[in-house]
């Protein structure tokens, strides 16, 4: 199985860590933010393809051809048109198939990921947060299978948060893209006009913490250094 991790972002809200970086190269603890996600990718993924952008030179000297004897292959994006638009970059890569699809600059537990990627049909990692505002939010059915994912409502009608991670096939490039008030192309509000159409489960996160601003870097030193049994929230 593959896995497609976007890492081409410029991390505007970490400057000036970002400066000369991108987000996904940023340290936490003694590594990259990155090397976290590829040292914890379940054992059924067996190719790695990394959507990268801004100083993307960064990441192919970092991690170059392979991670860990993972083959890596780098797709470049130019033009920032949103996650649709990125993955619609990696879809000559693509074998045919389930995929599994993340951020680069997120942390994730790999019970998750390993959860996620065995999964029979496809799949959306969710968590429960207190500010639901800000994320792409959830609606569900009694059996916990997705019925629309609302981007960043202003009256959340729940706190259960898409976090990014998803299982998907083929069928999703089928499925029209949505384009918002910015002008990217978001792939959650795709992926909720999927789930009007066919089945698509939503799997409860034991840990996400995503990083978007300097407090969530230093909240991640500490939080890196926990056992996976630990890193619960």
């Amino acid at each position: 199985m593959q896995v497609v991790i976007l890492a081409a972002g410029m991390g505007k809200r970490l400057r000036p860590l970002t400066e000369d970086v991108p987000k996904p190269i940023v340290r936490v603890g003694d590594r990259p933010i990155l090397e976290y996600t590829l040292s914890i990718l379940p054992e059924v993924i067996d190719e790695v393809i990394l959507v990268v952008g801004y100083k993307k030179e960064k990441i192919m000297d970092y991690f170059g051809d392979s991670f860990n004897g993972l083959p890596i292959k780098y797709i470049e994006q130019t033009v920032f048109n949103g996650t649709a638009g990125a993955l619609d970059l990696a879809r000559p890569a693509l074998k045919g198939g389930a995929f599994l699809f993340l951020y680069g600059d997120d942390l994730y537990h790999p019970e998750d990921l390993k959860e996620v990627a065995v999964s029979n049909e496809p799949v959306v990692l969710v968590k429960e947060v207190n500010n639901p505002e800000k994320f792409g939010v959830c609606l569900v059915d009694d059996d916990g299978y997705l019925l629309d994912i609302l981007e960043k409502p202003e009256n959340p009608p729940s706190n259960l948060v898409n976090i990014g991670v998803y299982l998907l096939n083929q069928e999703i490039f089928s499925v029209p893209k949505v384009q918002l008030a910015n002008g990217e192309y978001n792939l959650a509000a795709q992926i909720g006009l999927w789930a009007k159409e066919r089945r698509v489960k939503t799997i409860k996160a034991r840990f996400w913490h995503p990083i978007g601003y300097m407090e969530d870097v230093e909240a991640a030193h500490f939080l890196v250094d926990l056992p996976p049994e630990k890193r619960l929230n």
